[in-house]
């Protein structure tokens, strides 16, 4: 199959992909963002059929939370993808099995080493006085961050290319084990995200905290209901997420003013 996808929209996705983080919501995280990056390439791939082209953008307007410099290689793979007619629910499930693994990775790379070292190093030229402390701070950045996007989006884009044929052999295996894997990441982020305590001045009788009850049962226990209990209403009793952040609202203020939170 040839090809539509070139050199120039590959690195026109690397630019685009550093805008990623300008459209957050604590809803989607850095959804709206990663998807606008595609759009290029995906009216490219669809041409003047906005159908497929909705379809497209709406696969990958849920949430995502992953380091910036890595989602580059995310795009190049769900790009690769789409060009090659896979089905969109798998990949959807790459998608989501893979943003958090690249995040760790992405992480101990860039901001848990290379930027402390660089920035030590800047910081040691800024105390003597040397404008090259925050200049080269700044070019190492800005260098790292144009040329990372670039190298990965074409890395991503090339692995898609090249495994299309095991992709597709094994579709309902790696659907599976996506779905598991994504899973299992939005589920390690929920103590993360979500803080549900009691306070330790609220105990019972003889003295024994509630919320020392709770965590010996398990820790962060209570986050995990209360996310169960949001699903539960979202999936069951069909209430819409802006009701559900409106209810989280409410409850909290409540809970806060009588003294349980």
């Amino acid at each position: 199959m040839e090809s539509k996808i070139t050199k120039k929209d590959l690195h026109n996705m690397a630019w685009r992909s550093m805008a990623e983080q300008c459209c957050f919501s604590f809803e989607r995280m850095q959804a709206v963002g990663f998807c606008w990056g595609m759009t290029k390439c995906f009216r490219k791939i669809h041409g003047d059929d906005n159908k497929e082209m909705a379809e497209a953008m709406a696969n990958n307007l849920d949430f995502i939370n992953t380091e910036p410099h890595m989602a580059a290689i995310l795009q190049g793979l769900i790009v690769s993808m789409e060009e090659r007619g896979q089905e969109r629910s798998l990949i959807h499930g790459l998608k989501t099995g893979l943003f958090g693994p690249l995040a760790g990775l992405g992480d101990a790379i860039w901001w848990y080493t290379a930027m402390p070292i660089i920035a030590s190093i800047c910081c040691s030229l800024a105390s003597q006085n040397s404008v090259l402390g925050p200049i080269l701070y700044i070019l190492f950045w800005a260098v790292t961050a144009i040329l990372s996007r670039i190298w990965f989006v074409d890395l991503g884009y090339k692995a898609g290319v090249s495994s299309i044929k095991f992709i597709g052999d094994n579709a309902a295996a790696l659907t599976k084990a996506a779905g598991i894997l994504g899973v299992m990441v939005v589920g390690g982020l929920i103590p993360s995200y979500v803080s549900f305590a009691f306070p330790e001045s609220l105990v019972v009788v003889g003295g024994v905290s509630i919320q020392g009850i709770f965590d010996s049962i398990m820790p962060n226990i209570l986050p995990l209901g209360f996310v169960f209990l949001l699903y539960w209403l979202f999936k069951k009793k069909n209430v819409n997420t802006i009701k559900l952040i409106l209810l989280v609202i409410a409850v909290s203020i409540l809970l806060s003013f009588f003294g349980i939170m």
